[in-house]
């Protein structure tokens, strides 16, 4: 495994950001039934379902770019949002890792990294389709330095998959 770091992103990246959730929403387009998948625009380009310009905006937000080697692997995007209206520090809204780094222990240890710098309340929560996710995140979460892990289930509406809470101290 190459060395892996993670690095704050700036608003001077948004444009790398934006290039990086292209190949994001192509992979997950995978995991989303018919009726919602996401479709390409006149301009070629799928898009902006994440709302970007809020993770530059707002303080509760923050992106994050995972270099492996010192090359460009991926990212995560971090917030506050619950899928289970319980308070929350911080949501693991999205992650992703390139598919030339997968498969190495990149994404695995990109996200423990990041899960044990931010210290509280955690949520993550995985969609019902994305068995790939299903599987690594209980791994990750259980290799991070966390405690109190509950999985719950998702309510079918608001969110259909497990939803992970658990504390880093």
């Amino acid at each position: 495994m190459d060395r892996v770091s993670l690095e704050r992103g700036e608003p001077s990246q948004r444009g790398t950001l934006a290039n990086l959730v292209q190949l994001y929403i192509h992979d997950f387009n995978d995991f989303l039934p018919p009726e919602r998948k996401i479709g390409v625009g006149d301009d070629g380009r799928f898009t902006d379902v994440l709302q970007l310009d809020r993770y530059w905006a707002e303080a509760d937000r923050s992106v994050w770019f995972i270099r492996a080697g010192g090359a460009l692997a991926g990212f995560a995007l971090l917030n506050r949002h619950s899928h289970c209206e319980r308070p929350v520090d911080f949501n693991m809204g999205e992650f992703f890792v390139a598919r030339p780094f997968r498969r190495d222990g990149i994404g695995a240890r990109a996200a423990i990294d990041l899960i044990e710098m931010h210290k509280g309340r955690w949520e993550i929560a995985v969609g019902e389709r994305n068995l790939p996710a299903k599987a690594f995140w209980p791994r990750v979460v259980a290799a991070a330095n966390a405690s109190d892990l509950e999985t719950l289930a998702g309510d079918g509406v608001k969110w259909t998959g497990p939803i992970m809470r658990f504390v880093v101290r």
